[in-house]
């Protein structure tokens, strides 16, 4: 559970859940390559030496073999080879995006994010029955690669997920995709971007409720790209962006010291360690407590040594593993709060790593409303191909309760936009004038 040794780390720093760190050049992702990582993780096959050039001449090979016409790899060339044409082919060509001299760390590190987010869930193979003749020999190409059964490193399929709410509709959503393959590489990078947003603003809205067990969706709402941001829409303006932003300056904090208090090979989320910790008996407890009080105690005369603080610091010995557990992360936090800490500028660069570099396609800003979250049309298609998955049609109000249950959130006036949408794109079936009686279809 805990470390068996509790000593206060020098920096703050952590690895685990979230790709957070204290320097802008972290924040610098290529999302090609953390597209194609994350396609080898999820197809469970190793990331392979064979750049898309080397892949296309074995490609050659194996069709000229097979088709003695030699003008037609010209032609197959130009059509499969040009412009990432390659890559509609199968979702998982995709992890050529990934096949580099050496891939970067931020780009591991964010991997490692969905990788965690995965929590060990793979996929054996796209279907083929939607690929033509020439397509299904370079599919066969690219399978002969993995012959040997090599898999994706171990390390990552691991990690474990913070939030197991959204990685069951994570998993439950990427085997639905994975039937259409052409509909998956149509919307893949649209689907990581998303899950990422959902991942990192649901872990934000859940980091302080630690206390109360294993997460569940937390409100955010969102308007649609085309609507109007008012003042007047409280559920927008009180559980929007500004609340997750608000959020946001907790996770670096929390997670450190979530990550300080645990061996490095088994770092559970926090709402799991304090769980885990609360089950012992009385005599295990009191001991737990103990040592968590010698840390904190040692923790904070580090920190003030180290003059961390704006203002005089100072432990009080508590009387439960909650108290104290809260007390640690005030104590951190406060190292990074503009008032009582000389760190903040610290908390600022994950801030706004994570806003400018991973949830910026949900945000726009909205004149006098300032920041608001935000869908487009294409999003809200995704979505709703996903919440309706393997059914035909879902009723309205139930709609709305799976795109809240992945943590996305309309108030009314959204929800009516929502259904002017759907009954322009053609995919309604109104049974009276009830909102109730609204049945929405999917379009895959």
């Amino acid at each position: 559970m805990l470390k068996e040794t509790l000593t206060p780390p020098d920096k703050n720093a952590f690895g685990s859940f979230l790709p957070l760190r204290t320097k802008d050049k972290h924040y610098k992702f290529c999302w090609d390559t953390v597209l194609g990582f994350f396609v080898h993780l999820l197809y469970d096959k190793a990331l392979v030496k064979e750049n898309a050039d080397n892949f296309k001449n074995l490609c050659k090979k194996r069709i000229t073999e097979k088709v003695d016409e030699d003008e037609l790899w010209t032609v197959l060339e130009k059509m499969y080879f040009e412009n990432d044409e390659l890559y509609k082919v199968s979702p998982e060509l995709l992890i050529f995006k990934a096949v580099k001299e050496d891939i970067s760390e931020n780009d591991k590190k964010m991997g490692a994010m969905f990788g965690g987010l995965l929590n060990g869930f793979s996929l054996a193979r796209s279907p083929e029955s939607e690929l033509n003749f020439l397509e299904k020999e370079i599919k066969a190409e690219f399978d002969s690669f993995y012959v040997t059964g090599e898999k994706a490193d171990d390390k990552y399929k691991k990690l474990p997920t913070y939030l197991p709410f959204l990685t069951d509709y994570f998993q439950k959503d990427l085997a639905f995709l994975n039937k259409h393959p052409h509909y998956f590489l149509n919307n893949f990078n649209a689907m990581i971007r998303l899950y990422g947003f959902l991942y990192i603003s649901q872990i934000a809205l859940s980091i302080k409720d630690w206390a109360n067990g294993e997460p569940s969706s937390k409100p955010c709402f969102f308007i649609l790209d085309n609507e109007r941001a008012s003042g007047e829409r409280a559920q927008v303006n009180s559980f929007g962006y500004k609340q997750l932003h608000e959020y946001i300056h907790y996770l670096f904090p929390y997670l450190f010291m979530n990550e300080a208090l645990q061996p490095s090979d088994n770092i559970r989320p926090l709402w799991q360690l304090y769980a885990e910790l609360n089950e012992q008996n009385n005599s295990d407890q009191q001991q737990t407590l103990n040592k968590l009080n010698q840390f904190g105690n040692e923790f904070v005369e580090q920190r003030v040594a180290a003059k961390r603080f704006n203002n005089d610091q100072t432990w009080h010995n508590q009387e439960s593993i909650k108290d104290a557990i809260s007390e640690l992360l005030n104590v951190t936090y406060a190292q990074f709060d503009r008032k009582t800490g000389r760190l903040a500028q610290y908390n600022e660069t994950p801030v706004k790593g994570m806003v400018n570099r991973i949830l910026n396609p949900f945000i726009q800003k909205r004149g006098k409303a300032g920041q608001v979250l935000t869908f487009n049309q294409d999003l809200i298609v995704l979505l709703t191909n996903l919440a309706i998955g393997t059914q035909d049609k879902l009723r309205f109000h139930e709609l709305i309760k799976e795109f809240e249950a992945r943590g996305v959130f309309f108030d009314k006036q959204s929800q009516q936009t929502l259904i002017d949408f759907y009954e322009r794109m053609g995919n309604v079936e109104r049974m009276s004038d009830s909102g109730d009686a609204v049945h929405v279809r999917k379009t895959v």
